[in-house]
């Protein structure tokens, strides 16, 4: 698996599914039943840097506040992470997001094929899976998902 182009690709679904996105759209809640494209952005961020915890997770760094904050409280983790970033303009939104996105890179880089595709190194996800396909799931299976929902609401509203 080429984790690489994986991660790559889930990056452009994100960007695609916001490019171009008018100001008052941000703000316009129905991307998803209770979300704004604002909202959904803080979201992603989220998942990103869950990403990126999982990572130093299997690489035995720390610390890991997004992936402890999702063990801790796995029902309101994505109301707690949106609420967490409420304040923040799309802009920062996207900035924080390219931030986690630049330490995803690095990480997967550091950590190599090998520790990426061993079985059983995220128990917290389940014992049976490794880092790539948590990746692949949580990741840019989650982006394309969020990507195409905001791509169809944009279409329906003309934002």
């Amino acid at each position: 698996m080429n984790i690489s182009e994986i991660i790559k690709w889930g990056d452009i679904e994100l960007a695609g599914g916001f490019k171009g996105l008018y100001k008052k759209g941000w703000q316009k809640v129905g991307v998803t039943s209770k979300w704004s494209a604002r909202e959904l952005l803080a979201h992603l961020v989220s998942y990103e840097w869950l990403l990126v915890d999982a990572l130093k997770y299997v690489a035995g760094q720390g610390p890991t506040p997004t992936l402890d904050a999702m063990n801790e409280d796995y029902d309101k983790f994505n109301d707690n992470q949106v609420e967490v970033r409420k304040g923040k303009s799309a802009q920062a939104l996207m900035s924080e997001y390219k931030k986690a996105y630049r330490e995803v890179l690095k990480l997967t880089k550091k950590l190599g094929t090998a520790k990426l595709e061993k079985r059983g190194s995220i128990p917290w996800y389940g014992k049976q899976y490794a880092l790539d396909d948590f990746i692949v799931y949580a990741n840019y299976a989650h982006k394309r998902e969020h990507a195409t929902g905001l791509k169809q609401f944009r279409k329906r509203t003309k934002i």
